[in-house]
């Protein structure tokens, strides 16, 4: 009995852990959670259009408004060159939500995890060491279907993408 009963919670105990998406090899649920929780200077997925606006100002250019055919739901760019940040700013009913960050030069902000523009190849990976996906083309933290995305020039971090990237 002793023993059915501890298999039992073997098993229960591995069914939570490989729920979690910390395990090897679930970097889907390692990249949704990092949109859910990473954060660039002060920007994060989720943020309201008013939230941004009082952060950014208004954005230097705005893209036209579009329906996805992916989600149905109206699709718009937010830029500020002049601060190294481009918006993917999402519309469900009345309010515009940021569903994609951006960040190149000149931007100074950094994630949580205090990589920016210009950190290494080696500062990200010992950064997101358990997040890295070693299956991924490129530097990708979580997917390109959710996650987010170091890219380099000779070494160093030019720009860092939240977001999916594709769909």
């Amino acid at each position: 009995m002793k023993k059915k009963i501890m298999i039992g919670l073997m098993a229960g105990m591995l069914a939570v852990f490989l729920s979690t998406g910390w395990c090897a090899g679930n970097y889907s649920q390692v990249g949704f959670d990092l949109m859910k929780n990473e954060t660039i200077g002060l920007l994060r997925i989720g943020a309201s259009d008013v939230d941004v606006l009082r952060l950014m100002g208004s954005a230097q250019t705005k893209s036209k408004a579009t329906v996805w055919g992916a989600d149905g739901l109206e699709h718009q760019k937010w830029n500020y060159p002049a601060k190294g940040i481009e918006l993917g700013m999402v519309r469900d009913g009345v309010m515009q939500t940021v569903d994609r960050i951006t960040i190149k030069s000149p931007c100074g902000w950094t994630t949580k995890r205090a990589i920016g523009i210009g950190a290494t190849e080696q500062e990200v990976r010992d950064a997101y060491k358990e997040e890295i996906n070693p299956n991924a083309k490129g530097l990708v933290a979580g997917t390109i279907y959710g996650g987010i995305i170091f890219s380099l020039n000779n070494g160093l971090v030019s720009s860092i993408f939240i977001g999916a990237a594709a769909e």
